[in-house]
């Protein structure tokens, strides 16, 4: 048997015999404690009459499952069940035991309150700061240390993907040096800056632009948002390496343009 409870999706496949879930398992007035593991599996058990272990997860999608094996049944549930109402247990229990339309309905509207404790799976980040020629990891110490007084606590920095061969799709027109990603506080530098021509003091520059995403945010302005509100330029502008680093990028577009992995 396999039955799963995806959301408020439900896929039975061949559900047991309905058995009684026996006698409520409850302190005054029906509330109780929270079920717990150990209660819940015991109830599962003599709901469904049959040999059954409990396994709790958690999952993101299915909330619960149940699998044959062999002579037992595995009851797979995630952890919000382990202190649901025992009203909830309840329908729990009638839904495992049948697959009740009723009890299903139940069982997603508490789901859906209880989204906010089903885990979102963080995107996983390799960082490569090493590069060829220039350090990434170096060089946003000796930025944060020199301009930017008030830390960059959690930022996070590496290289880009490098683009793979232009074959047959012309010359690329436009490049983004770098860029910052507010949610996962991650800067990325173009790694057509990891070359021996480009100098470490323009790199560090586009490093210092990029960590100043950080500590000064967009702002609503007019109906839209600024990424460079009236702050971030000033400081920008104060930079030493400011003007020559214009000058040496526009200067030096094409080479980079040019550029593919």
């Amino acid at each position: 048997m396999q039955l799963a409870f995806d959301f408020s999706r439900i896929r039975p496949e061949a559900p047991p015999p309905r058995a009684p879930s026996g006698p409520r398992d409850e302190g005054p007035r029906g509330q109780g404690p929270p079920v717990g593991r150990a209660r819940l599996q015991k109830r599962i058990r003599r709901a469904l009459a049959t040999p059954a272990d409990l396994v709790v997860t958690d999952n993101r999608r299915t909330m619960i499952s149940t699998k044959r094996r062999g002579r037992r049944l595995e009851v797979r549930l995630h952890h919000m069940f382990l202190d649901a109402p025992d009203e909830i247990v309840e329908e729990l229990l009638v839904y495992l035991a049948e697959g009740d339309a009723r009890s299903s309905r139940r069982i997603g509207e508490y789901i859906e309150n209880n989204r906010h404790r089903i885990k979102e799976r963080a995107r996983r980040i390799l960082l490569r700061t090493q590069g060829e020629h220039h350090d990434l990891h170096e060089l946003m110490d000796e930025v944060v240390d020199r301009w930017i007084p008030e830390g960059v606590k959690g930022a996070k920095i590496t290289w880009g993907k490098r683009p793979g061969k232009r074959r047959g799709r012309g010359r690329r027109r436009s490049i983004r040096l770098g860029t910052y990603t507010h949610d996962q506080k991650l800067v990325r530098i173009h790694p057509a800056l990891d070359q021996a021509f480009v100098p470490r003091y323009f790199v560090s520059f586009v490093v210092f632009h990029e960590l100043l995403h950080h500590v000064v945010p967009a702002r609503q302005v007019g109906g839209r948002l600024d990424h460079h509100p009236p702050e971030f330029k000033e400081r920008e502008r104060a930079h030493p390496d400011y003007a020559r680093s214009l000058a040496w990028e526009e200067k030096n577009l094409d080479r980079l343009l040019r550029f593919d992995g």
